[in-house]
């Protein structure tokens, strides 16, 4: 994958197979990254700069005026940040994509909150809902991981797995 192991972060993965399945074409683009955690934020950044995108990281730590530009610029916004309403839908730029990653469970609403507040649909070409976007595809990530994991396991081991599967009776 390019991501330096065999088994990526779950949920960065998810959103790349979500923009692949859905022809978020990356390339020579400019990609904001909200959000720089080793879970969620690094490694998709780093899946983005590998597939030839210009990738630029923000956080909530920097000035909001820097912060409102640099999504304001943006081909792509992946928001990861984890911060209800860090990205205001109006900042922005008329037809960015969007992978909203970022959710946080609001017991007030007793709601999921995105990182993107406002009205997204007015701005952006497409983007990926909260709930029911990226979330739901971390466990097959997860399976895939699981399963690649197993099978080159069993195929660089000298002993051959000849058990037959189980019957049902």
């Amino acid at each position: 994958t390019g991501w330096g192991s065999k088994y990526p972060p779950v949920t960065p993965a998810g959103a790349w197979e979500l923009m692949k399945a859905h022809n978020v074409d990356v390339q020579g683009k400019h990609v904001v990254v909200v959000g720089r955690s080793p879970i969620v934020g690094h490694p998709m950044a780093h899946m983005l700069r590998e597939a030839g995108a210009m990738v630029s990281v923000s956080h909530t730590g920097v000035d909001k005026d820097t912060f409102q530009g640099l999504v304001g610029q943006a081909d792509v916004v992946v928001t990861c940040a984890g911060s209800p309403g860090c990205v205001q839908a109006d900042w922005l730029k008329d037809g960015a994509e969007v992978v909203n990653i970022g959710t946080t469970f609001c017991e007030k609403a007793d709601a999921l909150l995105s990182d993107v507040e406002g009205d997204i649909e007015a701005k952006a070409a497409r983007f990926s809902p909260v709930p029911g976007g990226v979330g739901p595809l971390s466990i097959p990530m997860l399976f895939r991981n699981v399963a690649n994991a197993a099978w080159e396991q069993q195929s660089s081991s000298t002993d051959k797995w000849e058990q037959s599967p189980a019957t049902l009776r």
